[in-house]
């Protein structure tokens, strides 16, 4: 079975590390991974307690950054006290003295922490043991066994494979020896704006909230209207009567109207391309690394809207419900369900995520490759603003890549530019 937790965030907080603790009593021996392993009973005052715990730390760290990376953004968890469908708690000591029974075999690696969690199952509370093993980065050391225990000698080299802390194998160890050659190697990239400004439309946000009441409200209007009657002929020519009630009539206009709204912004950041100048980020990469996975972030203030511009030049104008209390027309050929195999399935294709975040406008580009001196150009979005700016708006960017450590992170000025936009609805938009 698949275990039943989020790994796209790291366990941070009592909920989440609750929440991991169930995935684990749920869960079955085939869900230990790259990045979770459990133990049901040990005492780490005791040295093969204390052993047991620091292999896996050791394996952990042993990971190559860019595959850990793919779980809780790097970071690895280490339970003990709890197994599939039993859990047993462990005796709870000062962390201090936890810590000098660890570095006995650790030696003076730092990068995790553990604390224990208390969690009740029905029976009583106990506490679980959850060490957190920092992500992985490139430049770091191999880290070796410090002390001897049982047939385990100082030096030896654990590494975490899927489900099991062993021994490091020939591969293993070169990879983690380029892992420590890279403590040179930190990222690189700049950001190309190019001519792109925030537009300024000071009566948009207006015309479109006045857009979407209007439609609200002359569909709300239906509510008002007494039902059609159906006739003895009513059936004969393919007439039924309207069982929608009036609040599923208002949720499918509210629906009706987030679709409106989607398309207004659509329509506008066509608008915007012809007329305005939207936001074509280059990413550059200036020196001779390969880059991996560059993921570029933006956060500009919450006074800017952003909307990708597609290369669509129709826009999908959405159908209003049917008139509440109408006879409904039965389409006969809609009766008939035709399935066509499809020949070809294309490739999911990768957009911006556009969302809000504290407070702020957050653009999430989609991960691309850098070969050395490569420059990529990132999808187009048109930024607006309904506020009168004079000047201009500060952005903040990082980026990131799964190959080199590090992060950039800079601020970028983009400057405003107001515009008259005559934002009129289509006739053929069908919106009546």
């Amino acid at each position: 079975m698949t275990l039943n937790f989020d790994t796209d965030q790291p366990v941070v907080g009592l909920g989440r590390q609750r929440a991991l603790i169930q995935a684990v009593l749920e869960a079955s021996s085939a869900d230990e991974t790259r990045w979770l392993e459990w133990k049901s009973r040990l005492d780490v005052s005791k040295p093969e307690g204390a052993f047991a715990v620091s292999k896996a730390i050791l394996g952990f760290a042993n990971r190559m950054p860019d595959a850990a990376a793919q779980w809780a953004e790097g970071h690895a968890y280490l339970l003990v006290g709890v197994e599939e469908k039993v859990l047993h708690g462990v005796p709870t000591h000062d962390v201090e003295k936890v810590d000098s029974w660890l570095r006995r075999y650790i030696g003076e690696f730092d990068r995790y922490q553990f604390t224990y969690v208390p969690f009740g199952n029905g029976e009583g509370t106990r506490h679980v043991m959850l060490v957190d093993v920092f992500p992985p980065r490139w430049g770091d050391p191999i880290h070796t066994l410090r002390k001897n225990y049982d047939k385990y000698y100082p030096g030896a080299i654990f590494h975490r494979n899927a489900g099991k802390t062993e021994y490091a194998g020939p591969a293993e160890i070169e990879a983690l020896t380029e892992r420590a050659r890279r403590v040179g190697q930190r990222l690189d990239v700049a950001l190309d704006p190019a001519d792109a400004s925030v537009a300024v439309l000071k009566e948009f946000d207006a015309v479109r909230e006045r857009l979407l009441h209007t439609l609200r409200e002359k569909l709300r209007a239906q509510l008002a209207r007494p039902a059609d009657r159906t006739t003895q002929f009513s059936s004969l020519l393919g007439h039924r009567p309207d069982t929608r009630s009036p609040q599923e009539f208002l949720d499918e206009v509210e629906e009706y109207l987030c679709d409106v709204r989607v398309a207004v912004e659509q329509k506008l950041a066509h608008t915007l391309r012809e007329v305005g100048a939207p936001l074509r980020l280059k990413v550059v990469n200036p020196g001779e690394t390969f880059l991996a996975q560059v993921e570029v972030v933006l956060s500009l203030p919450d006074t800017v809207e952003a909307h990708l511009v597609d290369d669509d030049q129709e826009v999908d104008w959405p159908q209003p419900p049917a008139a509440f209390g109408a006879l409904r027309t039965m389409q006969i050929s809609g009766l008939i369900s035709t399935v066509r195999p499809r020949a070809y399935v294309p490739a999911t294709v990768c957009y911006p995520e556009i969302g809000c975040e504290d407070g702020r406008t957050i653009i999430r580009y989609p991960p691309v490759d850098l070969r050395p001196n490569e420059t990529v150009r990132l999808d187009s979005v048109a930024l607006l603003t309904a506020r009168e700016e004079r000047e201009a708006i500060a952005c903040e960017w990082r980026a990131t890549a799964t190959n080199v450590s590090g992060r950039v992170q800079r601020i970028m000025s983009l400057p405003v530019q107001a515009l008259e936009v005559d934002f009129r609805v289509p006739e053929n938009a069908d919106m009546d």
